[in-house]
């Protein structure tokens, strides 16, 4: 199964992302060791998030030593509607992508162009066969809701695909998830910069997710937690776009 995508998405995910890997070097740290029963209790302790809105700064380093930083904007409900908006210098839309349900719009402004596609084949947008592992881009987008979960909702959604510790470390600064994927993939979630926001629930300004491809650093510069964002923020909307339909065979 391929995706008929022209190749100037590939470009275009180069310099919205910078991220290129090569083969699969050991996660590091490789082996994280740290409090599983109080890690545990921590990640209960996190708030229950309903909708998140912040301005950030996305960083990435891949495993060839290639790096970057952008500012973006955020508008979360998890676990199913994301919306991520790569800003220029100036401010303006340099790129777009909206998860809604089972479906994402990726959008690249310079070319005027959308991709649009099954959520479920995320995955084939973001690699190739020549590239074959951007697992930090994919896994971030992928798997995005496990930055905010709860074990007890990580119980329910995630018991099927994968098997999750939970620990603390550095007496209990950073808050880690260590994802083992049954199909063999691993990824790791570590939080600090922990706040305490209503009922005393605690909320990360800084939340990284690293993966045998490389590491994405999200730093909240600004955020509202609220109960839900306006109806439009996760519609599909830009004009003057030519929109591709990613199809398979």
């Amino acid at each position: 199964m391929s995706f008929k995508i022209h190749k100037v998405v590939y470009i275009s995910l180069i310099v919205l992302l910078g991220l290129t890997a090569c083969g699969r070097p050991p996660l590091d740290p490789g082996s994280l060791e740290g409090d599983a029963i109080a890690g545990r209790t921590a990640w209960s302790r996190m708030v229950k998030l309903e909708s998140l809105k912040a301005s950030a700064v996305l960083s990435w380093k891949s495993t060839d030593g290639s790096h970057g930083k952008y500012k973006v904007r955020l508008f979360l409900e998890p676990p199913e509607r994301l919306k991520i908006q790569w800003l220029t210098p100036w401010g303006s839309v340099a790129g777009q992508l909206i998860m809604a349900a089972d479906q994402f719009w990726f959008s690249d402004s310079r070319q005027r162009l959308t991709w649009h596609g099954r959520t479920a084949d995320l995955k084939s947008l973001f690699q190739r066969k020549e590239n074959r592992s951007w697992e930090s881009a994919t896994q971030f987008f992928m798997y995005w809701p496990l930055l905010f979960s709860s074990p007890e909702e990580d119980d329910v959604t995630f018991a099927m695909q994968a098997s999750i510790n939970y620990l603390t470390t550095d007496e209990g600064r950073y808050l880690n998830k260590v994802i083992n994927f049954k199909e063999g993939d691993e990824m790791h979630i570590r939080l600090d910069d922990l706040v305490s926001v209503a009922d005393q629930r605690l909320f990360p300004r800084n939340l990284e997710a690293l993966s045998h491809g490389g590491r994405i650093t999200l730093t909240l510069q600004q955020f509202t937690l609220q109960k839900e964002l306006l109806p439009e923020t996760f519609i599909y909307s830009l004009e003057n776009f030519n929109l591709r339909e990613c199809l398979t065979r």
